[in-house]
């Protein structure tokens, strides 16, 4: 047993399962995750896009993961994530917890169980103005 920040013994927990272990939804900023890459902590990094500081900073974490042969997957938001890992070389697979489809007019279709990346601009997705007025206080 050890906790999520303990990298050393995380990495003794994955080298000894036959079984690739998954980290780094819940690491806040880029630092954390070089620490986790460069101890073999997990075998495959899992990047959330807002605890890591939005796009740009998961990009970055994805390079750290590239450059020691580690693929990184996503945590949630697969409407915003298709693009992302998409864009990564080793980008595995993305997460899909459809908890915020609900927001948005159309989001990208599922074909074969895979994500389709939509052609629009942008993300390519437009606010339901009559889901959002629900929320408005």
């Amino acid at each position: 047993m050890t906790t999520a920040d303990d990298f050393a013994g995380l990495a003794r927990i994955t080298a000894a399962l036959s079984t690739p272990v998954a980290g780094g939804k819940y690491v806040w900023g880029s630092v954390p995750f070089r620490h986790m890459v460069e101890a073999r902590s997990v075998d495959i990094v899992m990047i959330d896009l807002v605890r890591v500081g939005g796009v740009s900073q998961f990009m970055k974490v994805a390079g750290m993961a590239e450059a020691f042969n580690l693929p990184v997957v996503s945590h949630v938001m697969p409407e915003m994530l298709v693009h992302v890992i998409a864009a990564c070389p080793n980008g595995l697979t993305v997460e899909y917890m459809p908890w915020m489809l609900a927001l948005y007019e159309e989001t990208p279709k599922i074909d074969k169980g895979e994500l389709v990346l939509p052609d629009k601009p942008g993300l390519g997705l437009k606010f339901d103005e009559k889901v959002i007025a629900r929320f408005k206080a």
